[in-house]
């Protein structure tokens, strides 16, 4: 495991394996998503163009685009939606090709993210049908806890590229996130935003968890787990990250004093 925790009121943290290396499965579309809204910034980027389908560009693995009929039209700021919340595969690979992987890394290292970096495209879907899983062996990204944890946090405190840029990256956060890991034994009055991801044996979640209690910036990584279908809700890697951010919030809010102003 790799964890990043943070209280960012009180600026309580605790973290374990926090400048680790870990793959990142679909948690690295964070990194495209930042390279996305700062050429939004720049104005190299209209997020009302729009994009079309085709058979040719749909990816492997996790989205719904890959299921619909060639020619749908969605528009750049609908694929980011998708990417996002329900981690579209065919959406991120539009993006990484639009934008470069170069461009991707190179913003993020300017940015102070050295060790949050996206390797490669996904796999092309259909698979072929009688060579190797194209998934065997992929790394797709690499991510720290540390360093998806100071993203989130500027994230949180609109401090990312621009005050507007980091708004609508929390907006994306918040709108459509699995709520089955680190959020997983919350009530629902405490609010979610955040980015997963999952491969063989590797499970991963990242976001901001906002209670009466303040704001939680969490980051649980995992690899080595059981190659159990990546869909699985009771995946031993899941409901080890939904316990560990459990007893974080738990045993740091026992003494912490309730916000007045409600959590946004």
């Amino acid at each position: 495991m790799g964890i990043d925790a943070r209280h960012l009121e009180s600026g309580r943290t605790y973290s374990r394996n926090a400048d680790a290396e870990f793959e990142a499965a679909s948690l690295v579309k964070i990194a495209i998503l930042t390279e996305a809204l700062a050429e939004r910034s720049e104005g190299r980027v209209d997020l009302s163009e729009r994009w079309t389908l085709t058979d040719a560009v749909k990816a492997d693995g996790t989205g719904t685009l890959l299921i619909l009929d060639a020619g749908l039209n969605p528009t750049w700021n609908d694929l980011i939606t998708l990417m996002i919340g329900p981690s579209d595969n065919t959406a991120a690979n539009a993006w990484i090709r639009r934008l470069g992987i170069d461009n991707i890394n190179a913003r993020m290292e300017h940015l102070g993210f050295r060790h949050i970096r996206v390797l490669t495209v996904l796999p092309a879907y259909p698979p072929a049908p009688d060579g190797p899983s194209p998934w065997d062996g992929l790394h797709f990204g690499i991510v720290t806890s540390r360093e998806v944890g100071d993203w989130m946090t500027h994230v949180a405190r609109r401090e990312l590229i621009d005050e507007d840029s980091s708004q609508r990256m929390f907006e994306y956060l918040d709108k459509d996130p699995t709520r089955q890991r680190i959020a997983r034994r919350f009530p629902r009055e405490y609010l979610w935003a955040g980015k997963s991801g999952s491969m063989s044996g590797v499970r991963n979640d990242a976001g901001i968890l906002r209670t009466k209690k303040g704001t939680f910036v969490i980051v649980i990584l995992t690899d080595g787990g059981s190659a159990q279908a990546a869909s699985a809700a009771d995946h031993p890697s899941i409901l080890a990250i939904a316990d560990v951010a459990k007893s974080i919030v738990d045993t740091w809010s026992h003494d912490l004093p309730d916000i007045v102003e409600k959590p946004k």
